[in-house]
């Protein structure tokens, strides 16, 4: 029997306006190019705008390969009109993730009440999480939005919908392959050929021509995502998957718990968010016998299981997470779900939400500003630049930039920087680009043997340095 919907109530409009009031005014959080992915969205979607995709801030002009077109193609509007304007993707991306409230209450007020969905939303709307990435040119709140519509079109049963929804949410993170579980639940378990080819084929012809036109155009080398998955783990022995995963876990519960306590008592945020994820597998299970729940239940298992992997991590990874979170705990509560979501918001808004909302963090500027000054006035504009976030330092700095060159070796690594006519590596200490375990990482390892290349004075010589920002500038002799 088909459960009616409660009828619309002021205050539950009321509440929803302040959520969407909350991230608008906490946008933007972060400057464009503190995640590095920012710059290159905006970047690729330039790029799409001049009929090409390549990244054309970069040596050499390389093209985009380890990025699929989805979301610079949702910028390209913004791009066509406001190209040369970042605060213009980020008022886009800010509107954007403003909407998600209503449309995570829409669905879900079927299975909580209005009452109990409006205060979810609110909880996902002002959670910290949320409004760090208010304005921030990344593919979470699309993505989100479109997982939203996934789900109901997986619950009408609308299996040509779903294969179109799914191949969006593919081409805007490949993560979205982790949805599988929920589009082929139904299909899979009644053997219907034909709805399980409506829901997978689009995906998986989107997933085969963006391949073919990476290798194509990189001749072979690009590197994606799955590979990336293998340098991280390689060499590394089999227990390291396992440490990962204790790691992400550790880490995503704490995220999660963390958004209720003050940052003194951060150190609890881990068993807190236990605790939370208990009553959410209580509240799977509960949900489990309703054949309508079962797609959202399994979008979560999929996309936790993952992230549990993943040997990055990164709090903004909760955000396509959180909704359907915040759903089984409150099924999880059963009858004191109220109150437990207006507890938890009372706590979230003395805690977090108002340092977000009043701009009292210190992500709207960059952490390097005098450094990348120090490049713009004593540097040439033609003199490019190498470090561990090119794209973020040489957008900064006004100047071209390259990756960091592979060979490690001292001779190798200065003639790749003369090969491409490089004259400056900028070096950040304590860089932090959300590895899991960090020491123990291929990544870290090649920082470390950069390191010591770069304090071999008969290569480079430092030429600039700042203590406080913890950056310096090499020169190649």
């Amino acid at each position: 029997m088909k459960r009616s919907l409660p009828a619309v109530r002021w205050p539950w409009i009321a509440a929803l306006a302040a959520a969407s009031a909350a991230i608008l005014c906490s946008a933007p959080a972060q400057y464009l190019g503190r995640q590095q992915d920012d710059i290159i969205y905006v970047i690729g979607s330039q790029s799409l705008a001049q009929g090409d995709y390549r990244i054309f801030t970069s040596i050499g002009n390389p093209p985009l390969v380890n990025f699929p077109p989805g979301f610079p193609l949702l910028l390209l509007p913004v791009s066509a009109l406001w190209g040369g304007q970042p605060a213009a993707y980020q008022a886009f991306c800010a509107l954007l993730l403003a909407s998600l409230p209503w449309l995570l209450w829409r669905w879900l007020r079927r299975r909580l009440g209005g009452t109990e969905a409006a205060l979810a939303a609110l909880l996902f709307a002002t959670s910290p999480v949320t409004l760090s990435q208010s304005g921030a040119v990344m593919s979470e709140s699309a993505y989100t939005a479109v997982a939203v519509l996934l789900l109901a079109a997986l619950e009408a049963g609308r299996r040509g919908t779903a294969g179109l929804l799914l191949l969006g949410l593919t081409q805007l993170r490949l993560a979205g392959f982790s949805l599988l579980p929920a589009v082929l639940w139904r299909p899979g378990s009644r053997g219907r050929a034909r709805a399980l080819a409506a829901s997978l084929l689009p995906a998986a012809g989107g997933l085969l021509a963006w391949v073919a036109w990476s290798q194509r155009s990189s001749h072979g080398v690009g590197e994606f995502h799955v590979f990336s998955l293998f340098y991280a783990y390689r060499d590394l022995g089999w227990l390291h998957p396992l440490k990962v995963l204790a790691d992400n876990v550790r880490f995503y519960l704490g995220e999660w718990g963390g958004c209720y306590l003050p940052p003194a008592w951060s150190a609890a945020g881990a068993f807190l968010g236990a605790v939370l994820a208990a009553l959410a597998l209580r509240g799977a299970w509960r949900a489990w016998p309703e054949d309508r729940a079962r797609p959202a239940i399994l979008m979560l298992a999929g996309t936790a299981a993952m992230h549990a992997v993943w040997p990055w991590q990164y709090d903004r990874y909760l955000i396509p997470l959180l909704p359907w979170l915040l759903w089984l705990l409150a099924a999880g509560t059963g009858a004191r779900a109220r109150w437990l979501l207006a507890l938890l918001l009372a706590a979230q808004l003395g805690s977090h939400t108002h340092r977000w909302v009043l701009g009292r963090h210190s992500w709207r500027t960059p952490e390097l500003a005098r450094t990348y000054e120090w490049v713009r006035t004593r540097t040439a504009p033609s003199d490019a630049i190498t470090s561990a976030l090119p794209l973020r330092d040489g957008f900064h700095c006004a100047r071209p930039s390259l990756p960091l060159p592979r060979p490690l070796d001292a001779e190798g690594f200065a003639a790749q920087l003369r090969r491409y006519r490089v004259r400056l590596v900028l070096w950040q200490e304590e860089l932090d680009v959300g590895l899991s375990l960090p020491r123990d990482s291929a990544a870290a390892r090649r920082l470390a043997g950069l390191r010591a290349i770069l304090e071999d004075g008969r290569r480079f010589r430092l030429v600039h340095e700042d203590a406080v920002e913890g950056a310096r500038i090499y020169e190649l002799r």
